[in-house]
């Protein structure tokens, strides 16, 4: 798409932000080149150029914008922020905090820019951070649900009891009521300590605001089958995945389901799917791994735990299962040999 340049600054960054609103980053990013030729150091331009560059996974570029705009504006607190998530993205985790800190510390009153960096913390596993951030966000707003939801899900990591947890998730179903999100993560909560008739209950009311929740049909699947309900369990699976095929943790769900019902070369298939999608998804190597040792087929086996651990060389699980294989394989050389010695 050709872009037509305004002369006016303004309108020409204006055309920029409706372009990256729309997710045509290419586009945006020419609009506010066109203002930079003319005037080299608009922070406007320079700070909306790093977000659409940020978008596109260009965070080396992006860091190069929001700096120059630091070097003019020192106190701009939503550069500051931007940096830190880019530099985040790129793996400098330690600046990251740094600078999202840095930047909360400017803005600390703003809860949704707070809700944010918890965000950005708790992907950096700073869960003690993340919840000091949530907490402040709900301290300047009390009726933000996502932080609510957020602080909650935090403390179940941090090993909170789960009764309290589940009061935030409470609070927030008052406030928005028709929102499905607190009643999934009580679901998910309830599943992990294996409450799975009060899980069923939250995602059934998750499925009354949304028929179609993937997330919510697949859960109760899982609740379904520790109830050993497992043609439901498995019904519901199902109304996932054609709902959205494609979706990997629906299709990882089934892959479960189906196996812990040793029904193993109905499990591959779902495996396979989801491998076809997320080629380095280390669960579903993993998994189908397992499937393949489960049916004696150790070579393949060992196959698909090498892959995962080339991946993810620290998954527990792979190795430990991939030491068993290696022991089931060499057993098997043993009893071949011995039986070429017999007469």
């Amino acid at each position: 798409m050709r872009v037509k340049f305004s002369k006016n600054l303004d309108e020409l960054i204006s055309r920029g932000i409706s372009f990256s609103r729309k997710s045509n980053f290419e586009e945006a990013i020419s609009c506010f080149d066109r203002v930079l030729e003319m005037e080299a150091n608009n922070s406007d331009a320079l700070y909306n150029k790093g977000l659409a560059l940020g978008k596109l996974g260009r965070n080396e570029e992006a860091i190069s914008c929001f700096d120059r705009v630091l070097e003019m504006e020192a106190n701009n607190s939503d550069a500051l922020y931007n940096k830190g998530l880019a530099l985040g993205k790129l793996g400098r985790n330690e600046e990251a905090i740094s600078h999202i800190d840095k930047s909360m510390d400017m803005r600390y009153s703003n809860s949704l820019n707070l809700y944010d960096g918890g965000n950005e913390l708790k992907r950096l596993g700073k869960y003690d951070e993340a919840l000091s951030l949530y907490t402040k966000a709900l301290e300047s707003n009390p009726n933000n649900v996502r932080a609510l939801i957020a602080k909650g899900f935090v403390l179940d990591l941090l090993g909170v009891p789960p009764k309290s947890v589940a009061t935030f998730f409470d609070r927030a179903s008052e406030i928005e009521p028709n929102n499905v999100e607190p009643h999934l993560h009580k679901g998910f909560l309830y599943n992990r300590i294996g409450k799975y008739q009060e899980a069923i209950t939250c995602f059934d009311k998750a499925l009354e605001i949304e028929p179609n929740n993937v997330r919510a049909l697949y859960s109760k699947g899982v609740a379904l089958h520790f109830l050993k309900k497992h043609e439901e369990a498995i019904s519901y699976c199902s109304k996932a995945l054609e709902i959205n095929p494609r979706h990997v943790k629906a299709l990882s769900t089934m892959v479960w389901v189906l196996a812990h019902q040793k029904k193993y070369e109905a499990a591959l298939i779902y495996c396979d799917k989801a491998i076809e999608i997320e080629p380095e998804y280390v669960y579903a190597l993993s998994y189908k791994a397992y499937l393949f040792f489960e049916c004696g087929r150790f070579d393949e086996a060992l196959k698909y735990y090498n892959r995962a651990l080339e991946i993810d060389p620290s998954d527990t699980r792979s190795l430990h299962y991939k030491n068993k294989t290696l022991a089931k394989i060499e057993k098997g050389k043993k009893i071949s040999f011995l039986n070429k010695l017999r007469p």
